[in-house]
C-alpha cells in the first residue's frame, strides 16, 4: 500500500486478499476464502501513521468432534500505530520506502480468532472417557461404605 499520500490527508482502502496455503499449512485453519480488507490510514500529530482495519471473510476448522470442515465467518476490527521512528516499522516496510506491508498485522489478527475448539455437531454429549454430565443430584453410594450409610440413617432417627 502507496502511503505518500498519508503525509497529506487520510486515505481509504478496499481490497480482496489472499493468504497463501503455507502460511497456515501447519495450523488447524484450513482454508481462508472471501477475505477482504477495507479501513483507512492517516499520519497523527504524532507522526504515526495510524490504521484502522476491518478483515472479513471466512475461516475453514476442523470440527471438535467430527473433523468435517466448519465454516466460521470473520469479523475482525483492528487499530494498528506504526511510529515512523521505531525499528516497528522496518519489518513492514517494503523494498519501496512508500509502501507499508500490513500482512504480518492481519496474519497476527487472524491467528487471535482461531477457536479452541469449535463444532457444528448439534447432539448433546453426556458422557465421556472418565466423567459424566449430571443434571440433578443423584445419591450413589459406593457399596462398600454401604454400611456406614445405614448407620448414620439409623443416628438420625
Amino acid at each position: 500500500m502507496d502511503f505518500q499520500n498519508f503525509l497529506i490527508k487520510e486515505t481509504k482502502f478496499d481490497e480482496k486478499i489472499d493468504i497463501p496455503k503455507e502460511k497456515y499449512q501447519n495450523t488447524d485453519i484450513r482454508d481462508l476464502k472471501d477475505l477482504r480488507v477495507q479501513g483507512s490510514m492517516k499520519k497523527n500529530n504524532d507522526q504515526e501513521y495510524v490504521l484502522q482495519i476491518t478483515l472479513t471473510g471466512e475461516m475453514i476448522l476442523p470440527d471438535a468432534r467430527t473433523l468435517e470442515n466448519v465454516t466460521m465467518p470473520l469479523h475482525i476490527q483492528m487499530e494498528e500505530k506504526v511510529t515512523s521512528s521505531n525499528e516497528e516499522i522496518e519489518q513492514y516496510l517494503g523494498k519501496n520506502q512508500n509502501t507499508l506491508d500490513i500482512m504480518g498485522i492481519l496474519w497476527e489478527n487472524i491467528v487471535l480468532e482461531v477457536p479452541i475448539a469449535i463444532s457444528n455437531s448439534q447432539e448433546e454429549t453426556k458422557k465421556g472417557i472418565g466423567w459424566e454430565f449430571v443434571s440433578e443430584k443423584k445419591e450413589s453410594i459406593d457399596p462398600r461404605l454401604a454400611p456406614l450409610r445405614k448407620l448414620l440413617d439409623e443416628e438420625k432417627e
